[in-house]
């Protein structure tokens, strides 16, 4: 079977805008012979004349009419979802960006991503969960997630990944009611049980691998599943903790905890963003990443 001249529809389209074959003939740029004889095939096509003289313009049968009408809903879809694919308009868009961030992320990065993205896209949607690690790979993959953003160390292949900020470590400890930065010698920093939470368990791996240098080993006093719990536990017991030195100074704001810097060295943490390659170039994906940098580097 013959495949059907889509350029048709462009010339249905200007025969119904101009109702005269010259006028679709300026429209189109193309010569009145050369709509003619598209008109022409058109007709053979539908077994009917589609658009007859009537007076000085050209009117539209009933056949006519009802291509004419799938003619326009067919243009429309071609225009906005294929020929204006790459096109995105930040203004405007009702797009929703879904991103995988950690409980610490939603509480630290999460109010900055919301007031940045509001205002630059007032109608957009900003979508976070949770995925577990052996899976977020392929939700990146498959589009269910457009951006993870963390201390997530190499995720896997065909992976992008941005640097966004370095912060430090710092330990917090239980304090009194004046919030204060306090010393810890190393030896007492290696003897103190520790309150851990799977959000930071590349923050727990540094620490064990430091540990091990000393001969030591990381005492656990108590692993919890919500990073919110680790002030409360802290501020409560003789545990310690260490967290990104960010989360320290919201911490202790939240309860009562004082601030260390570690006795000993553990190299920063750098948060990073990643996307699959399926949709780096994807304009919307493209304007959305350089905002997230743009916000979180501040």
């Amino acid at each position: 079977m013959e495949q059907p001249d889509l350029n048709a529809l462009y010339v249905i389209e200007a025969l119904d805008a101009e109702r005269s074959v010259s006028r679709a003939a300026d429209r189109l740029g193309l010569t009145q012979p050369a709509v003619s004889h598209a008109l022409g095939r058109l007709r053979e096509t539908f077994q009917d004349d589609l658009f007859v003289r009537a007076g000085s313009v050209m009117a539209p049968t009933p056949v006519g009419e009802k291509v004419i009408e799938g003619t326009h809903r067919a243009l429309a879809i071609a225009r906005q979802e294929i020929w204006q694919v790459k096109s995105f308009e930040a203004a405007t868009t009702t797009r929703t960006f879904t991103v995988c961030l950690s409980d610490m992320g939603v509480i630290v990065l999460l109010p900055k991503l919301l007031a940045a993205l509001h205002k630059a896209a007032p109608n957009a949607t900003l979508r976070p969960l949770q995925v577990p690690s052996m899976e977020l790979a392929s939700a990146l993959q498959d589009g269910d997630v457009d951006l993870a953003i963390g201390y997530l160390g190499r995720l896997g292949e065909n992976l992008h990944q941005q640097s966004l900020f370095t912060r430090p470590l710092v330990g917090i400890i239980r304090g009194g009611k004046a919030r204060k930065t306090v010393k810890m010698s190393p030896e007492r920093f290696m003897e103190s049980r520790h309150v851990v939470s799977s959000t930071l368990a590349l923050t727990n791996r540094l620490l064990e691998k430091e540990l091990r240098r000393h001969g030591k080993k990381l005492k656990v006093g108590v692993d919890v599943p919500y990073i919110l719990a680790v002030p409360g536990l802290v501020a409560n017991s003789d545990y310690i903790a260490i967290v990104p030195e960010e989360l320290a100074a919201l911490f202790s704001r939240l309860a009562a905890v004082d601030v260390f810097p570690l006795p000993l060295p553990l190299e920063d943490v750098t948060v990073q963003q990643f996307w699959h390659a399926r949709y780096h170039n994807d304009a919307g994906h493209r304007w959305f990443r350089a905002l997230v940098a743009e916000t979180l580097r501040q």
